[in-house]
Formats: structure tokens, sequence, C-alpha cells
């Protein structure tokens, strides 16, 4: 009886044992979990920045298109010259307030001297309901003008009335020395215009008097 207990008793021991080397062996076969390593963080992509637009560069860089010039605007005509403003405004601001018309009448030569007629009409600065009128030579040299002559026409300041008009006849191409005008009056105790003719030579004496048909 002892003998039989004893070696069931040997075999539980032995089964016991047996398992435990099994059991073992199972917990020692097991893949360990893998551990990151102390330090090591885990990659992540690369941050990918968009695609941009390079910008256009303001001020530095690549310049600003230059607008296209309007034609005409590059050949205008320049602004006078400080100097040059101030001679014409002078010009105007000496010019008498009894002036009352200017005219150019047409062209006149001498020889190889050349220029225009011009007549000057103003109020008489005794009377003003009187008028002097001047027929005058103007010279032109290249872009120069002066005042070749001027003569008055006496019988005009004389007249009784009111120079309501005047105009000077088609000029002859083959005789530019001399000038025809006519003048339309009211009398001061009339109502219907006169007419007056004046016949103006260079160099020689003028005529003036009521216009005959």
């Amino acid at each position: 009886m002892l003998t039989r207990m004893a070696v069931l008793s040997t075999t539980a021991a032995l089964l016991l044992m047996a398992g435990a080397s099994v059991a073992g062996a199972q917990t020692s076969d097991a893949p360990a979990a893998a551990q990151p390593a102390p330090g090591d963080a885990p990659a992540t992509p690369e941050a990918t920045s968009p695609a941009t637009t390079p910008k256009a560069e303001d001020g530095a860089g690549t310049p600003a298109p230059v607008a296209p010039t309007p034609e005409g605007v590059a050949n205008a005509p320049q602004a006078p010259t400080t100097g040059e403003a101030a001679s014409a405004a002078s010009a105007a601001d000496t010019l008498s307030p009894q002036i009352e018309d200017v005219q150019t009448l047409g062209p006149w030569t001498d020889g190889d001297k050349n220029g225009v007629w011009r007549a000057v009409m103003m109020q008489d600065g005794n009377d003003p309901d009187r008028y002097r009128f001047y027929v005058q030579q103007i010279e032109m040299t290249g872009s120069q003008m002066s005042l070749k002559s001027s003569t008055e026409i006496k019988e005009i300041n004389k007249i009784q009335g009111t120079i309501v008009g005047y105009r000077a006849d088609e000029p002859d191409d083959e005789d530019t020395n001399s000038l025809t005008l006519f003048f339309d009056i009211v009398p001061s105790e009339g109502e219907i215009a006169e007419t007056y003719q004046l016949f103006f030579f260079q160099n020689q004496p003028y005529r003036f008097g009521p216009a005959t048909n």
C-alpha cells in the first residue's frame, strides 16, 4: 500500500515538473513586443508647404510696365518758358485800353523785304466819340517782327459819326504796296451808315473820302 502511494506521489511530482517545464518553454518562446528605443521619436512624414505663386515685387525687382505714350503727345508743342510767357503778358498788359480793333489787311513786299499791312483803330483820348485810325507796315525777318512805318488817316478823326465796321479789298497779287479799304460810318445825326473809301499807297499820299459807285 505504501509502495503504491509512493509511486503515485512520485508520478504526480513528475507530472508537475513536466507541466512547469512546458509552461516555461511556452513563455520563453513568445516573441517580446518591440519597444521603441529611448529618445527615438516616431517617424512622421515631412510637412510640405503648399505651392505658392511668386508675388510681384513692389518697387524693387522687376519694374512695372510703362504705359504707352498716346500718339501725338511726344510731338506736342512745348509750353513757353517763363521769359517768353512774361514777355507776352507784358505786351498784352501794356496794350492801350483805347484800342478797339486791330486787323491784318494783307501782305506787302519791297525788294527783298516783306511783311504785312495792319490796321489799328482806337478811341480819341480827348473825345471818346471820335476815332483815330492807323495803317502800319509790319516787317518780318525770319520769326522776328518789327514796326516799319505807321500812318494816321487824320480825316477819320474829323468825321462826326460812329465807325460800325471796315474791311479791306482783296489785295492785288501784282501790287502788294497799295491798299483799298471801305468804312461804314453812321453820322451823328443819321441812322443809315455811309460808306467811305481809303486808297493807301506805300511812300505816297493816300486818298480818303466818300465812296463812289
